[in-house]
């Protein structure tokens, strides 16, 4: 309106004015453009000066001839299309909606001549005038993510599906960045008609992308957001497995902290998947730690009593032995555990004989301290017998050829 008021054309300055004036106004346009029309007077008149009264009529399209013709739309992208028609082809009473419609009506025509605005295609294909398929069998074109927004903007049941397609947004088909933020300021809004089985592959999707570039972390933060607890579990805990390394750096530390500080993820999760990993690695010694830790009390003590215990009695390694069997004894693990009477608390009650020993040949006792300690031995010696062998090493322990076997207790008694 100022351009044109600066130029000195005063009657276009006052058609303008009245671009959101009543219908009346329009009518008349459209009379002046149709007696321009009759009267040949076109041909004398710019392109430009009759798209604008064709602008102002509420004609999208005005036929001048046979060969030429006045398209308002021609040379915009599709949102200024879109507003053409909502600010100037439609009543200033019209909806969103119903500007969206008449728009859609515009590129969506079978007949090329017939089709005067164009498609709103993403703004990496904007200008090339290709229109694309979103799949080999489907006959939907590829759109514009704001396209699809407003589409749910007047259809709140709009298929999802179309609006988070990543080419919606990027030429890459695989980069899910933007869809699963927008999916997710979605269901905060309470759009949660998207199937199951496309909310699993825009969730499975975007976090293997931020898994393959280093951000495993990162991508439980993304499974951390799917509704189902029993699916959300597994696909954290198979993260986890596959990245929780044994040697800790302060990388993997802050990593962790992160998990168990910020995600609120179970500490007890991560040193399970650190238990798998040692078991991968055959590190009994870590994989037992971990299965503590992870509350596995059964599954430890397991562990222990096949692969460590033996070789701690052999070795006379009796406080490493010592420390997981009496953070196992407590009542409310140890009642958890198979077989504890017969071999864990075994074990444990063996070594606590043995620092007896050790104790009373520091030191003078009483008669009635060794009697105890006698029933004590004896008690011991039948039970160590009852221990089931797994492997040769067990076999050497329940032997009595090391010097700490249990049947030797009776002897180093008598000594006293």
């Amino acid at each position: 309106f100022s351009f044109v008021s600066l130029i000195g054309d005063h009657r276009l300055a006052l058609l303008l004015s009245q671009l959101v004036g009543s219908q009346s106004i329009r009518e008349l346009l459209t009379m002046q453009l149709v007696d321009w029309h009759q009267l040949q007077a076109n041909s004398f008149i710019q392109d430009e000066r009759l798209r604008i009264f064709a602008l102002l009529a509420g004609k999208p399209v005005w036929q001048v001839s046979e060969e030429r013709q006045i398209n308002v739309c021609s040379q915009l992208d599709w949102k200024r299309s879109l507003a053409v028609h909502l600010w100037y082809l439609l009543p200033p009473t019209a909806s969103i909606s119903r500007a969206l419609s008449m728009y859609e009506e515009a590129f969506q025509n079978s007949s090329e001549a017939e089709s005067y605005a164009c498609s709103p295609l993403p703004s990496y294909l904007e200008g090339s005038g290709c229109v694309i398929e979103e799949e080999k069998n489907s006959q939907r074109p590829l759109q514009d993510v704001c396209f699809h927004l407003l589409k749910l903007y007047s259809d709140r049941h709009y298929d999802l599906n179309q609006l988070l397609e990543p080419r919606s947004v990027t030429a890459d088909p695989l980069d899910y960045r933007l869809s699963w933020h927008l999916w997710e300021v979605l269901r905060a809004l309470n759009y949660t008609h998207l199937s199951d089985q496309c909310e699993g592959v825009l969730q499975a999707s975007f976090a293997g992308q931020l898994e393959s570039e280093g951000l495993w972390e990162w991508a439980i933060f993304v499974f951390l957001h799917i509704d189902n607890s029993s699916v959300r579990e597994n696909a954290v805990r198979e993260l986890l497995t596959r990245h929780c390394q044994l040697l800790e750096t302060p990388e993997s530390w802050a990593k962790e902290t992160f998990l168990t500080q910020k995600l609120c993820v179970p500490a007890e999760w991560i040193n399970e998947a650190k238990a798998v990993r040692a078991h991968m690695e055959s590190d009994k010694h870590l994989e037992a730690l971990y299965l503590f830790k992870a509350g596995h009390w059964n599954r430890c003590h397991k562990l222990i009593i096949r692969h460590l215990a033996s070789d701690a009695i052999i070795n006379e390694n009796y406080d490493y032995l010592k420390g997981f069997l009496e953070d196992l004894a407590p009542p409310e693990r140890s009642s958890l555990i198979q077989d504890w009477e017969t071999s864990g608390l075994v074990y444990l009650d063996y070594i606590r004989v043995m620092e007896m020993l050790h104790q009373i040949q520091q030191m003078d006792c009483s008669v009635y301290e060794m009697e105890q300690l006698h029933t004590k031995v004896t008690s011991l010696c039948n039970r160590i017998q009852q221990i089931q062998c797994y492997n040769a090493k067990d076999r050497l322990a329940q032997s009595g050829k090391p010097p700490s076997f249990p049947c030797f207790l009776p002897a180093c008694f008598l000594s006293l």
